[in-house]
């Protein structure tokens, strides 16, 4: 809790005094209580009788008295004696003489000794108003002069300098932190004139512009003012106007990082608007520690400007961090070096982020190293570019050397640049005997100006696909398949062929045109030499069922029709993806209710349960849908009632479509060799209805799987996509 000397008074507000009455006398001395605390409200009395005891009272607790007031005299100790003994402790401590026995003499001693006041004891109670004004006056005199002392012991001691300018400019008054700012020793300072303080550039603005606006009212700003020893201090100075003309000089030395601040202070937007992190550390202060950030840093970071400020860099590190980068840093701050280095960093969230750190040294007017600057880049994203990079580089090595197909690049005018091991493994070269020939060396059937006319139309990026041949070192030669790309490798055309030996791909392809020349020749014999004959068969027969009745030509005829079925189905097989397919959406249930439409189906049924389009070639589709009907209608009618009152269902499934009967079905045993050409279970076929099925699915790229239907008879899968 605060003492009364402790908090600030005003006596025209009335502020509370505490008096210390000194009377040997107990009842007079209540008597002064009671009448001063009347008279003045915000008086308060303390009460000593003895001398000697009021001595050791304000010894111990003078700085909670505002004024003593005593009788002269007393036993043991006077009036006098308690003044001396009061000034010893407290000089300017206001006492005041309230006695009866009094003279001229007594009056005379008691000033000369420094009392404050002195005042005879009276008959009335007018003496205690009177008593109290005393009081009041001294004790704001006393107020008054402690807080000029105050005031005077602060400037004084102030860290920041305090001069007083007379009126001609001269200094009149100057505390102990001038001294220190200028160099001078007080002496020194007194009456000399502020032109010696500034440089001479400096003078005439200061004369003109500075020191009017001041003795109108008041100027502040920064300066560089010029010592003792001729150098030169940057401060923030203040200069006020008195009412006498003098002016109030007050000023401030501004430290680094005010002066850090000052440059900032028109820079700071720029710079916080860079899109790279900014840094600034103090080399004079102990390890170097930041002292400016920008937003980016932040940004990059995580941490905010006071997590950061006054911390070294290296909190950003961790233990990914290189020691070497690192320590290259280190190397170059010592030798107050340029530096550029990457550093794997620890953002606030722990994340790891690649940055690239430049540190260079500030020098000031010295020479000397200021401050350092370092420039932040988060290349996160380029380092991890690098490292896919890198390891896609190693995986495209790895294919380029152990590719089983054979890798020539070349460039725009043929000459080959690398070649992988399996070129030099199927020519019989080695490496440097292949780099640096040309493409035609290696290829007998390319010519020079029609490959490089080629070259120079074919799209970047885009692979082209065409057959060439091969030499070996022998002399031999294969056929190829080559798919070259061109590409762009910083600025020039180069191009990466990709060389596959095709040569038992063109035996096959050898075998299968002497295979189709044969089918073509069976196809001709099928449908000349023997459809000829069939029809001047079944001609015959229908002209002698018009001549005779006999149970021997329905036996004819069903075999003469089984016949042609053969035919048909022959045909079928040896033209099997001659022609190219037309592929195009088509919709299973209008194609199926055709179908349906073309084949004998007796007492069937069809039941069509699905709105599916699927992309085929429309006529083999139709194909392997007639195949299925009759297939299933043929087979119920073998069941022995002979109506073939069966019913075939086509319905859609999740990967394709399915074909379903509920005839007699297709035994399990046989569900693998059902589409071999020639397998039937009816007297009626001809052992290549499902077999023709198996070829158009594959020809699409379908699968037909067999199973047994819902009712028992047979279902037919088809997986489409």
């Amino acid at each position: 809790m605060d003492s009364p000397r402790d908090t600030p008074r005003s006596l025209s507000e009335s502020s509370p005094i505490d008096v210390l009455h000194v009377d040997d006398d107990p009842e007079f001395s209540t008597l002064v209580a009671a009448a001063l605390e009347r008279e003045r409200e915000h008086i308060t009395v303390h009460t000593e009788t003895d001398p000697r005891v009021a001595v050791d009272r304000v010894r111990r607790d003078g700085p909670t008295f505002d004024c003593i007031v005593c009788d002269y005299d007393m036993p043991d100790l006077d009036g006098l004696d308690v003044l001396a003994s009061v000034r010893a402790e407290y000089p300017e401590l206001p006492v005041i003489l309230f006695t009866a026995n009094g003279s001229e003499e007594v009056a005379s001693e008691a000033i000369s000794a420094g009392v404050t006041d002195y005042l005879r004891k009276g008959d009335d109670t007018s003496q205690y108003q009177l008593l109290a004004n005393r009081i009041e006056n001294a004790v704001e005199r006393y107020r008054a002069s402690q807080s000029l002392t105050r005031g005077l012991t602060a400037i004084e001691n102030a860290t920041d300098a305090v001069c007083i300018l007379g009126d001609d400019g001269t200094i009149e008054y100057a505390n102990a932190a001038c001294t220190a700012l200028f160099g001078y020793e007080r002496e020194e300072l007194l009456g000399r004139h502020w032109e010696a303080f500034y440089p001479d550039d400096d003078v005439q603005t200061v004369s003109d512009s500075i020191l009017p606006e001041a003795r109108e009212s008041r100027w502040s700003g920064q300066s560089s003012l010029v010592r003792k020893d001729g150098s030169l201090v940057d401060v923030d100075h203040t200069l006020t106007s008195t009412a006498d003309g003098s002016l109030v000089w007050t000023l401030s030395r501004v430290s680094k990082r005010d002066r850090l601040e000052t440059k900032l202070s028109r820079r700071e937007r720029a710079i916080d608007e860079a899109p790279i992190g900014v840094v600034l550390t103090d080399p004079d202060q102990a390890d170097n520690p930041i002292v400016y950030v920008n937003d980016e840093f932040t940004n990059i970071t995580g941490y905010s400007r006071d997590e950061t400020l006054g911390r070294n860099c290296r909190f950003l590190q961790g233990e990914a961090t290189d020691e070497a980068a690192v320590n290259e840093l280190r190397a170059a701050v010592d030798e107050r070096e340029p530096v550029t280095t990457e550093l794997l960093n620890y953002r606030k969230d722990g994340t790891e982020f690649w940055n690239r750190v430049r540190i260079a040294p500030i020098f000031d007017d010295d020479g000397s190293v200021d401050l350092f600057v370092g420039f932040q880049d988060d290349i996160t994203p380029r380092k991890t570019y690098e490292e896919l990079l890198q390891s896609n580089t190693a995986r495209l090595e790895a294919l380029f050397e152990h590719s089983p197909d054979l890798v020539i690049v070349h460039d725009d005018g043929g000459t080959i640049q690398d070649v992988n091991q399996r070129v030099c493994e199927e020519l019989g070269y080695s490496e440097a005997e292949l780099v640096g020939k040309t493409v035609w060396d290696l290829d007998p059937s390319s010519e020079p100006d029609r490959a490089r006319e080629f070259w120079t139309e074919l799209p970047t990026n885009k692979p082209h696909r065409f057959e060439g041949e091969l030499e070996q070192r022998d002399g031999t030669t294969f056929p190829t398949e080559i798919h070259l790309i061109q590409l762009n490798v910083e600025g020039e055309n180069m191009f990466v062929a990709m060389i596959r030996d095709i040569s038992k791909q063109k035996e096959r392809e050898a075998e299968l045109v002497e295979q189709n020349e044969r089918l073509d020749r069976f196809a001709s014999v099928v449908s000349h030499d023997l459809r000829n004959p069939l029809q001047v068969a079944m001609g015959r027969l229908e002209m002698l069922q018009d001549d005779c009745d006999s149970d021997h030509l329905d036996d004819i005829d069903r075999a003469l029709d089984r016949m042609d079925d053969l035919i048909s189905d022959l045909l079928v097989l040896a033209h099997q993806g001659d022609d190219a397919m037309e592929v195009e959406p088509v919709g299973l249930a209008d194609l199926a209710r055709a179908c349906w439409q073309n084949v004998v189906t007796d007492g069937a049924t069809l039941t069509v349960e699905t709105d599916a389009v699927v992309d085929a070639d429309r006529d083999q589709l139709q194909q392997l849908l007639e195949n299925l009907f009759r297939n299933a209608v043929e087979h119920s009618s073998d069941d022995g009632d002979g109506n073939g009152d069966v019913t075939v269902t086509i319905s859609e499934t999740d990967d394709g479509f399915a074909i379903e009967d509920d005839g007699p079905g297709i035994p399990e045993d046989d569900h693998d060799t059902v589409f071999e050409a020639g397998y039937t279970t009816s007297s009626e076929g001809t052992g290549f209805g499902l077999n023709i099925v198996s070829q158009v699915a594959a020809a699409h790229g379908w699968t037909v799987t067999v199973s047994e239907g819902a009712e028992g008879g047979a279902r037919f899968d088809f997986r489409v996509d």
